[in-house]
């Protein structure tokens, strides 16, 4: 009964990997959109007068502390949303062999590009 009982506890990290699924949803729905608009069409063209395309402004706002936590939720937040698509993609295509390693390799991934993000937002020059 004891290994029964064991067995069948749910899995408590897989919470987790649900609260990073959803934020990184909503952070590749909304913010992203909106930030590639801003950044990447009205800026250029003139209309949005706060983006400037020069490297010593752009250095001068990387700076701000508040940009740098903006732009790590930017990039590792969508991270995990596609690693825990893609891991149930594959499991909805039919892969249910080696759900454990795959667990690891798409989350580790995730892991991985949030550390880099977060190295080269701490050592980026001032």
């Amino acid at each position: 009964m004891a290994e029964h009982a064991r067995r069948w506890r749910p899995d408590r990290i897989e919470g987790f990997w649900w609260f990073l699924f959803a934020n990184g949803g909503l952070v590749a729905a909304i913010f992203l959109p909106v930030h590639i608009l801003v950044q990447g069409i009205l800026g250029p063209m003139g209309w949005a007068p706060v983006v400037d395309q020069h490297y010593d402004s752009f250095a001068a706002v990387l700076a701000n502390p508040i940009v740098k936590l903006y732009l790590f939720v930017i990039i590792s937040l969508p991270l995990f949303h596609w690693a825990h698509r893609m891991r149930f993609l594959l499991i909805d295509l039919g892969l249910t062999v080696g759900q454990r390693p795959l667990k690891y390799a798409l989350y580790g991934l995730a892991i991985v590009g949030t550390l880099l993000a977060a190295y080269i937002l701490v050592t980026v020059p001032v």
